[in-house]
């Protein structure tokens, strides 16, 4: 496998300007104090992305999805072990497979 210049370029580019977006962000945080409302948004942003992740993978995988996904999500609120919930929705999706779903 060969890496042509402009590839190479172009991977150092995207590189940088994510650095830059990154280390900017931390930079003006830590020397302004942001407003309540961006506070909270940012408390809460972890938990959107994630969604945004996961909802399509489930919906593409139809009801075996959502069953796994459902599994994942109380084992995770019960024991709140997240290597655990793992091995709750991969068995829930197991398990739907297993029975015709």
């Amino acid at each position: 496998m060969s890496l042509d210049a402009q590839t190479l370029l172009a991977i150092l580019c995207m590189a940088l300007v994510t650095f830059a977006c990154r280390a900017g962000g931390y930079a003006i945080l830590r020397a302004t104090r942001p407003p309540p409302f961006v506070e909270a948004m940012l408390r809460h942003l972890p938990g959107a992305l994630f969604v945004a992740y996961v909802v399509p993978t489930l919906a593409a995988w139809g009801t075996v999805g959502w069953i796994g996904g459902a599994a994942a999500f109380i084992a995770q609120r019960q024991f709140k072990n997240f290597g655990l919930s793992v091995v709750a929705g991969c068995a829930a999706v197991a398990l739907a497979r297993v029975a015709g779903l």
